[in-house]
Parts: C-alpha cells; structure tokens; sequence
C-alpha cells in the first residue's frame, strides 16, 4: 500500500502553495493530477491526496521541480483566504464533492479532445486546399506551356502556306525535267508555260522542240522503307493481369515462398548483372526503406543474402524492415545472425594475428554491435520478453557508457518490468474473481510504480467495474483514453531515437493494436456510465458506442474480438431508454 507523504503550505488571497519534498524519488516518477478541488500526487511509494477546500484553477496552476522537492501553485477560484488547506465534513459530502469534481474534469477532457479533433480537421482541410492550389497552379502552368507551343507550331503552318500562296501568284506551278536525258541538266517549266499552244510553245506533243531538244519528266520519288517496331512486356510471375490493390499480397508472397522453384521462374532468375550483385541488391533495398516500401525492401535484401550469406548491411537492414512490421521473431533471428557473423569475423582475425589476445574492434564494429543490440531489445519487447530485452540494453550500456537515450532505456525499462510484475500479480487475482479487493490494490501499486503503464490502467478499470465503482472505472478509462488519442509524432522503430525516449518507442502499441485498446475502452466506459445511471453519463455512453463503432467500421480496421453487431444492439437500447425518459 503507499505511504502517506509529507507536505507544507501556504496561501494569499489568490494562491495556495504546496510544498512536497520527494526523498530522492526521481521527477520522471512523480505524477501529478489535479481536480477542480482535487489534489493528488503520486512518487513511490508515497502518496498525497488531499480534497481542497474550495475550488482552484487547474488551467493557471503549475508544478514546479527544484532541488528535489516538487512546489505546486494553486490558483484559487475565488479569491480568498481558506485558513486550511483541505475541506472538513462527512464521508458522504467529502464523496459526493469527489465525485462533482471528478465529472467536471472529464466533461472538460471531452472538450479538450472534440477541441483537438476539430484542430486536426482543420489542418488536414488547409493542407488539401494548399495541395489542390498547388496542383492547379502545376495544370495552369502545363496549360500555357501548351498554348505557347501551340500557337507557335499554327504560325509556322501560316507562313509556310503564306509562302506558297506567294509563289503560285508569281510563277504558277513548276515541273522540273531533266533535258537531253541528262539528270544533272535540270531545268524548271511552269505550268503557264506547259499551257501554251504548239505554235508559240517550245515544247511539243512528244516531248521535242524545234531544235529537237528532248524533255523528260522526272517520275516521283520511292516510298519510303518500312520500319519495324517491336515492344516487349514486362516479365509477370503471375498469371493475372498486374493490379495496384494486389501488388502487396503479391510481394508477400514472393518473400514467403522464394524457393528453389521459383528461382528457375524467368522473372526471378536474373539476367543482368545487377540482379545478383549483393551490393546493388543491398542498395536497393535501402532505397525502398527510404520510401517506406518495406515489402519490397525485404525482398532485396533476401536476394542479396541468397547471393551473400554472410552480408552484415542486407541483415541489418532486412532486420529493421521486420522491425517496422513489428514482426518479432525474424527481427530477433536476423539480429542474433548478424551477431554471430561479427563473432565469427572476430575469431578469424584472432587466428590471423600474430599476437595471443584478440586485437579490439574497430569503432564502426563497435557501433554496429551497439545497434543490432538496441535493435534486439526493442524486437524482444514487441514478443514481451523484457527480461531478454534488459540484457540487450545492458550490452550497448556497455559498449557506450556515454549514451543518455540508452542509460534512460535502462532505468525505464527497469521501471516497467517492477510494474509489470505487479500487474501480472494483479491479472492472477482478478482472474480467480474472488480477491477483487487485492487485485485493486496490486493494480494501483503497478501504477504508483509506472504511471504510464496503460495496460495496468484499463484493467483496473475492469476491476473497478467488477466492484461497480463506476466513477473510477470511467475515470481510469478517460486518462487510458488521453494517453492513446493523443496526438504524437510518427515514431520510427529505429535503433537511434534522438527525438523521444527509447522507452517510448520500445513500448508503444502498434497502430492496429491501439485501436483495439481505444475501442475497448470506449465500450468499458459506455458500460460503466449506462451502470451509472444518470441522464449526462447516458448521454455520454452513446457518444462513446458510436465513436467505438466508427472506429470498427474503418477499413484498415481488422478483428478487434468486438462485435460490431452488440454495439448497435446497445446504441438502440440507449435511444429507447431516452425515448422512454
């Protein structure tokens, strides 16, 4: 159970301080949640819970860490001196004084996310109109690039027939004829001429004059030859015509079944040099990394590992495709082999030396190893093995005793492994449905350890929803809720994260797995309030159906083990009740 803390405080006519001193518990496991009269501050294993005795402004306040001791500075609501700092009463006035408290801040919280949700359409709307702006600037740009050409391709046509208008009204029409049966003696008769009457003209029926000069006409020139064209197609290894919606299962494929079968297929059996050069193949499927193309990055690299088994930048880079893809297991193996080629490598030069202890790594080996193990402890978290997970992190810690991200890991990882023993204990005495009361407390110890252990905190709103106290049960469901929508930077599964904890990115849920969290939780909080029984939490328990249904109906969605079909039993049953009301 955790210990009561030990507090001072002060106040004036607008403030109330709080001065806390920690004992040497760190800041990053201090929590701190306020209420409109509720104040309550967490640091293992000491807890404050204090039910002020009027209201403050949680907006104005602030908490401030200095020399290890925690100050929180209280607005107050209405200024005034309070001569306590905590409100005296019953039981029952303290509960219910709670409990108002406590629907104020989610009706807040509610605002805060609709304010977030509209903030984001917004963005997205003002990012397709920039986009929409920029392409018809692009099309308009085309336009008149075309309408210059244009207009300059009907000028030439103009001339070109102003120029032979030209010359029909001086001379008429031309036949060249080659005289004397001579063909480099060319001569130009027009047709007025050709028009005349054997009396005045020079040239007769037969082609002779009077000076017997022979005329001949030229005949027309040859056609020209014929060229041939021939096209080819692209090579497919199946049979069905090439689809966009189907090119990822068809990578897919191709990576799960490559074997010696399909590698006499013409389309895999390479016939460029470029197709079986471990290097090329390895620098192509860092491109495709780059482009975020992980399917066909693994193909790459698998076809640089076939032509090079032992090739430490097609493993490293093949393990951290699996990596994106939050597969585990080939992660763990790709890792472990790259390991065990740098091991061999190093033996190998401990043979050639001419020396009796192994000469030492270089730095570039040195940082190679440090990854492929930071990259081993973020795979093994994804299969949660963290025990194996620590170990990995121990060995770079080792290697760089100067890296703060992965001596924070550590201490974090730590953290969530006292937790998450907790919450395992706690799962054993929910499951057996009988120790209720200590499956809370184990679940709030795992807590008090990590706060950000999502997990422990919606299964303690599963307990406390077992035990029908249904205002925590939807107050843990609205902080569970928080932390899974908000908005967050697109964390890649790296081995160097420079811009968010390396605990972060080791333990964050997968996108299909935290819509699943977020629509179970939508549905336990629904539950809780329709329990609950007062019209604002009805009101609320539809909100949260429709939203959880919403989010069932998304394509990208797969089984989230909800049916969507008990949801709508559920919205209907609620708009009855309220027709009803």
């Amino acid at each position: 159970m955790p210990i009561s803390g030990e507090y001072t405080w002060s106040e004036s006519d607008t403030h109330v301080e709080v001065t806390i001193p920690l004992k040497g518990v760190s800041a990053k496991k201090t929590d701190v949640f306020t209420a409109s009269n509720i104040l309550k501050v967490s640091y293992p294993p000491f807890l404050i819970d204090l039910n002020l005795h009027n209201e403050i402004n949680e907006d104005t306040s602030r908490a401030i860490f200095e020399n290890g001791t925690l100050k929180i500075r209280l607005s107050k609501k209405v200024n005034g001196l309070w001569g306590q700092p905590c409100f005296i009463g019953t039981k029952a006035v303290i509960k219910e004084r709670r409990r108002l408290a406590m629907e104020a801040r989610e009706k807040k919280i509610q605002q805060q996310m609709e304010l977030v949700s509209q903030k984001k359409v917004e963005e997205e709307r003002m990012v397709f109109q920039r986009h929409m702006a920029l392409e018809e600037k692009e099309r308009q740009l085309l336009d008149d690039k075309k309408a210059a050409e244009k207009k300059t391709a009907e000028d030439s046509v103009h001339d070109a027939f102003s120029n032979l208008r030209n010359e029909k009204s001086g001379h008429g029409k031309s036949l060249v004829v080659v005289v004397d049966g001579d063909p480099n003696t060319k001569n130009i008769v027009d047709d007025d001429d050709a028009r005349q009457t054997p009396q005045d003209s020079s040239v007769i029926e037969h082609g002779h004059d009077k000076n017997q000069t022979n005329f001949e006409i030229l005949p027309p020139p040859p056609p020209r030859k014929v060229v041939v064209t021939s096209f080819s197609h692209t090579p497919r290894l199946f049979k069905t015509p090439s689809r966009e919606s189907t090119i990822k299962t068809e990578q897919e494929f191709i990576m799960k079944n490559i074997n010696a079968k399909m590698k006499k297929n013409a389309l895999l059996n390479a016939d460029n040099i470029d197709d079986v050069d471990p290097v090329w193949l390895t620098s192509k499927g860092t491109e495709f990394v780059l482009k975020g193309d992980y399917c066909s990055a693994i193909n790459a690299f698998t076809e640089a590992l076939v032509s090079d088994v032992g090739s430490l930048s097609a493993l490293d880079g093949r393990s951290e495709c699996y990596l994106h893809q939050h597969d585990g297991e080939r992660c763990v193996k790709d890792c472990l082999m790259a390991l065990q080629i740098i091991e061999s490598n190093t033996l190998r030069r401990v043979d050639n030396a001419t020396v009796q202890q192994p000469p030492p790594l270089d730095q570039e080996s040195q940082l190679f190893r440090k990854k492929i193990h930071i990259r081993l402890a973020m795979a093994n978290c994804l299969l949660e093995e963290y025990a194996k997970a620590f170990e990995h992190l121990s060995a770079a810690r080792d290697m760089d005793k100067t890296d703060d991200n992965v001596l924070d890991g550590i201490c974090d990882l730590d953290t969530y492994m006292q937790a998450n023993d907790w919450k395992e204990k706690a799962d054993g005495s929910f499951t057996d449905g009988r120790q209720l009361d200590t499956a809370l407390d184990q679940y709030s110890n795992a807590l008090s350890i990590d706060p950000m252990h999502t997990k422990a905190r919606m299964n303690r709103a599963e307990c406390y929803f077992a035990m029908n106290n249904y205002v925590e049960c939807i107050a843990d469901c609205d902080h569970a809720l928080v932390e899974l929508q908000q908005d967050q930077p697109h964390q890649r599964l790296t081995s160097t994260p420079k811009c968010t904890r390396l605990i972060d990115v080791m333990l964050s849920p997968p996108p299909n797995v935290r819509r699943k969290w977020i629509v179970t939780l939508l549905c336990r909080r629904a539950a809780a309030k329709e329990e609950h029984g007062d019209q604002y939490y009805i009101d609320g328990a539809l909100k949260d159906l429709e939203e959880a249904k919403s989010i069932l109906l998304h394509p990208s969605i797969n089984d989230t083990g909800i049916d969507i079909a008990t949801i709508d039993a559920c919205i209907v049953r609620l708009k009855e009740g309220m027709m009803n009301v």
